[in-house]
């Protein structure tokens, strides 16, 4: 559990992270759907934001319940949403909102709370420790998804 902290912080520097990416990147590509049928840079980042919704719901019930249960968030299957009509700007800000909120919750958790166990159908293994290395690996997964959809050359795409 030693890697909690690091995995917090980097955590809390994920929104800050985001929006320099999208700063950086032409308004013409935001939107533009350069693999078809995958998410642009405007849905990937729009979906971090929608996602920490579920996100923050899950780490309170590490706190509400011994050993709570979650259902898959699968975009697209389990969650239906059109990520291009919202407001890219308002959803970094919400992103950035929660995100502190939510990081505020872990760093109140106790070891008790870190240690209870959760019932996921997707995964053998699951508990806030994991949820919240999950959500950082998720996080970076969507920037660099953004770097890439935005950097790579339409020929190597």
């Amino acid at each position: 559990m030693k890697d909690l902290n690091a995995i917090i912080s980097c955590l809390e520097q994920s929104p800050k992270l985001l929006s320099s990416l999208i700063e950086s990147v032409p308004s013409e590509f935001l939107k533009k759907e350069r693999i078809p049928g995958k998410w642009s840079i405007h849905e990937n980042a729009c979906h971090l934001s929608r996602a920490e919704l579920m996100i923050n719901d899950r780490f309170r019930k590490f706190v509400e319940y011994e050993n709570p249960e979650f259902t898959p968030y699968l975009p697209g299957n389990t969650v239906k949403e059109d990520l291009l009509v919202l407001d890219l700007k308002t959803e970094l800000i919400h992103f950035e909102k929660l995100r502190k909120d939510t990081t505020g919750l872990l760093k109140m958790f106790d070891n008790s709370i870190w240690k209870r166990k959760a019932s996921h159908p997707q995964y053998i293994d699951y508990d806030a420790r994991i949820l919240a290395r999950h959500t950082l690996m998720h996080d970076h997964f969507h920037m660099y998804r953004i770097e890439e959809l935005w950097l790579t050359k339409d020929e190597f795409i």
